[in-house]
């Protein structure tokens, strides 16, 4: 720019000041004038090689306009050399010419490429009828009255009449092709500043050659005049055309140019109208000047007109062809509307339904599969495949939620998304899945968002197709929508996890654990199978509060729960009950599976002990365990929940610290249930709230006696004697008084008078019910000692009834190992050593016997590891 500034400045000085001889003035002009030309030809041609372009018609057009500056070139260099070199009148028609009006075909053609790049056909061919037009009419006015006399001149030969003619045909054809090429390039700014350029160049090149040849008619011209700067100029403004083109190239993303709708309405009027008005205009004044002259009108002007009205009639055609081509592109762009609008109200519907379907489900496997289906129609993918980021734990292609996706059928695709890290945006990739057949899948990618938290992926399939912008829109909602559905039923379920958590251990709470107790109940009522309860209480939880304080007491709890967790795994579901109580609930195990699993978490319980700085006494951690299994202990929760907590009592006492239901003990429960034994149940029941020693003692008593029944062999009508007897054999309490049954000391030798009344008390109870009449001898009998020391009667040996002989042992070894109030019950083995020792004395040899072998073989071990497995 700042060339052609200094290149300006010196003309306009040697214009004014015109410094030296009217030779070196001539040839400065001469040379002065011909590097514009020469600098537009290289520049256009170096444009035209060198760049990149939208197309070889937009290279080759350039090609044209370098071609033709350096024609125009050449024609100037001649004239220096005629009228500058050799000193003579440049000649006319002479070599210069052929380079002045050479350059006009390759400006047109030049041109005409750049402008065939803008447009369809159609309305190419328009804006050049107008053009046309517009030239015509020009050029009949230039005819009329400036050419018609040179070619009328006789001393002009036909050559020169020719170039003549050529010079302003060659310029109105230039200008209004620029012009109609600058106002059809629409709102494309490089174009409009393209042909802008060269039309103000081409205008320019015009005025000067117009008025050259009227100076030239008038023998007026000379070289280095006012007129020759639109020669300079105009050639500088060509050459600014293919500058621009490199200083400011053109974009994709260009903003096209804003009008106002005033300047629309009138730009579209001029491009109407223009045409028939250059035309009527330039006929009114051939018209006019002909019927001044003459009063007539000459058949030249009429042929003039009928030219012209041929041109008008063609443009009509023209503008025919291209109005029914808009008219295709506008049914064309309707029917393409109305299937986007189709195709978007059917997305929208899809995004709405998907929406609905992921939003009436808080379960996180529901939302998920809900919406992929969604996904996979509104999509219309071949596959679909979502894995979720919770937690931080990536989850794996092959575990994730999957609809129509089989990793078997697509190897390549799994791999890829499986090893694939989380993505923030969408993406779009296609993976050859069989080289053989080319089968190509397109996998669309989006991330699953939460506000601004990406907690997944979603990925959708498709088989010998691809996805376009739209899609990967969608897809991005669709994520949006499923990851928010996700985290609030993710939220949902952790809300719920902590309202069934105990806050201390983690376990599930009381509420929770009867939840699931009915809920697997449920199940196993439908499907008949076992279903198990452990309930369990620490014995010495008081003992670590008060020792260590309420923070260690705390720490002992989550042991335990550690400890639960560990040993049940997946066979059951373990719960703090309250306290230092807990409960785990076993499905489909039998009570035998039950009692390894309690077992076990006594054996692993059994090795963590506490100590406190200072102190080198060491506390264990002891739990006692009572089991129910369904449906043998009952069938519904209450009746398992209280069979458990009443084998827990039981099993405080226990030689293991476990206590199942026995045989005998539910046989015990149906004869409970018998008229006959209910009255008698209730005695037993007031006994028991006097002393709650009596009810336990009582049902141990009784299994113990079948023990030894079962090992003799005896007859089942005389276990169910048996039975009937160790469950009421101290009957006879209720006459004791409180105080006597409740002293944790020795007795007086008149409570022990009293206490020796039981047996006849118990007698007289029992006699007086129908159908008792068997068990009266186990009652009145079962203190009486085989060397004749015990009461009431002071029988010996076999005197002593054998079912009185029976529960004498059995009701000794249970006073010896239950624990009382007031002591500690025996270990068994002292128990059994006291027992031994008894024989001829206090017991029958035979039934001690007989009780040692079978508490060998029904006595079960500490600890056992061997656990039932999982269902």
């Amino acid at each position: 720019m700042s060339g052609a500034a200094v290149y300006a400045a010196i003309f306009i000085y040697m214009l004014l000041v015109r410094p030296g001889t009217k030779e070196s003035y001539h040839a400065f002009f001469n040379v002065y004038q011909g590097i514009p030309p020469l600098f537009g030809g290289v520049v256009a041609l170096m444009h035209a090689f060198r760049s990149k372009h939208r197309s070889e018609t937009v290279r080759v057009g350039w090609a044209c306009i370098g071609l033709g500056c350096l024609s125009f070139a050449v024609g100037q260099g001649l004239w220096t050399y005629y009228e500058t070199i050799r000193g003579i009148e440049v000649p006319f028609p002479g070599w210069s010419d052929a380079g002045y009006v050479g350059s006009y075909p390759f400006l047109i053609a030049g041109m005409l490429l750049l402008f065939t790049n803008v447009h369809a056909v159609a309305g190419r061919a328009r804006l050049l009828m107008d053009g046309a037009i517009a030239a015509a009419g020009a050029g009949v006015l230039s005819w009329h009255f400036m050419v018609s006399k040179l070619w009328a001149d006789a001393e002009v030969s036909m050559l020169g009449k020719l170039i003549s003619v050529a010079y302003p045909l060659g310029d109105i054809a230039l200008v209004f092709l620029a012009i109609v090429a600058f106002s059809g390039a629409g709102s494309n700014r490089t174009f409009r500043r393209t042909f802008a350029f060269l039309g103000c160049g081409v205008l320019l090149l015009t005025v000067a050659d117009t008025v050259f040849t009227y100076m030239s008619l008038n023998s007026e011209y000379e070289t280095g005049s006012w007129n020759d700067w639109g020669w300079s100029f105009g050639w500088t403004l060509i050459a600014f055309a293919p500058l621009l083109q490199q200083w400011i190239p053109s974009a994709e993303s260009e903003e096209p140019v804003k009008h106002s709708r005033a300047l629309q309405v009138v730009g579209n009027g001029v491009r109407a109208f223009g045409p028939y008005v250059a035309a009527i205009g330039a006929l009114s004044i051939i018209f006019g000047h002909d019927y001044r002259d003459d009063k007539r009108i000459q058949m030249q002007t009429f042929g003039e007109a009928l030219f012209m009205l041929c041109l008008i009639l063609v443009r009509q055609v023209f503008m025919l062809l291209e109005n029914m081509a808009l008219a295709r592109r506008v049914a064309t762009m309707n029917d393409s509307l109305e299937q986007m609008v189709a195709d978007r109200t059917r997305k929208l519907a899809g995004l709405q339904e998907l929406t609905k379907s992921v939003n009436t489900t808080l379960d996180a496997h529901q939302v998920a599969h809900q919406a992929m289906i969604q996904t996979q129609e509104l999509l219309e993918a071949n596959a679909v495949a979502m894995w979720l980021n919770r937690d931080g734990e990536h989850t794996s292609i092959s575990t994730a939620e999957m609809t129509g996706f089989d990793p078997a059928r697509y190897p390549k695709v799994a791999k890829s998304l499986d090893g694939r890290a989380i993505t923030n945006e969408v993406e779009q990739f296609q993976i050859v899945e069989n080289a053989s057949d080319n089968s190509l899948q397109t996998c669309l990618l989006a991330p699953l968002r939460w506000q601004n938290e990406t907690i997944g992926q979603i990925v959708v399939i498709r088989e010998d197709g691809q996805y376009w912008n739209e899609d990967a829109d969608l897809l991005d909602s669709v994520g949006v929508e499923i990851g928010t559905a996700l985290k609030n039923s993710w939220r949902h379920e952790d809300a719920l996890a902590a309202a069934d958590r105990d806050s201390v251990t983690g376990l599930l709470n009381h509420r929770a654990i009867h939840q699931r107790l009915s809920r697997e109940l449920g199940a196993a009522e439908v499907s008949g199978a076992p279903l198990s309860v452990i309930m369990m209480d620490m014995n010495n939880f008081k003992l670590f509060n008060d020792t260590y304080g309420h923070v260690v007491g705390d720490q002992v709890l989550k042991t335990v729960a550690e400890h639960l967790t560990d040993v049940c795994g997946e066979l059951g579901m373990p719960a703090r009950y309250g306290g230092d109580e807990f409960v785990v609930v076993l499905p489909k195990l039998e009570a035998e599976d039950a009692h390894k699993i309690a077992l076990a978490i006594k054996g692993s319980l059994s090795k963590v002990e506490y100590t406190k700085a200072g102190d080198d006494r060491r506390v264990p951690i002891g739990l006692s365990f009572g089991i129910s299994t369904y449906p043998l202990d009952g069938k519904n929760r209450h009746e398992l929940m209280t069979v458990a907590d009443k084998n827990l009592y039981n099993a405080k006492s226990s030689e293991t610290g476990i206590a199942l239901t026995t045989d005998g003990q539910r046989i015990n429960r149906e004869l409970r249930a018998q008229s006959s034994f209910e009255t008698l149940d209730i005695l037993v029941d007031s006994i028991d709230n006097k002393d709650r020693y009596t009810r336990k003692h009582s049902e141990d008593v009784t299994e113990y006696s079948l023990w030894i029944a079962e090992e003799m062999g005896l007859s089942e009508e005389t276990m169910r004697t048996i039975r009937v007897a160790g469950l009421l054999h101290d009957v006879g309490k209720i006459g004791v008084p409180d105080e006597v049954l409740r002293k944790p000391g020795r007795l007086t030798a008149e409570e022990y008078e009293m206490m020796k009344r039981h047996p006849r008390l118990g007698e007289l109870i029992v006699s007086a019910i129908p159908g008792m009449e068997g068990i009266v001898d186990g009652v009145r009998s079962h203190h009486e000692r085989w060397d004749g020391e015990g009461y009431p009667d002071q029988l010996a040996g076999e005197e002593i009834p054998l079912l009185g002989r029976i529960i004498a042992v059995a009701d000794a070894f249970s006073a010896m190992t239950t624990d009382r109030p007031y002591r500690k019950g025996m270990d068994w083995d002292i128990a059994l050593d006291q027992i031994r020792t008894g024989m001829g004395s206090q017991f029958d040899p035979k039934m001690a016997t007989v009780f040692m072998a079978a508490v060998a073989k029904r006595r079960r071990p500490a600890y056992d590891s061997d656990l039932p497995m999982a269902a």
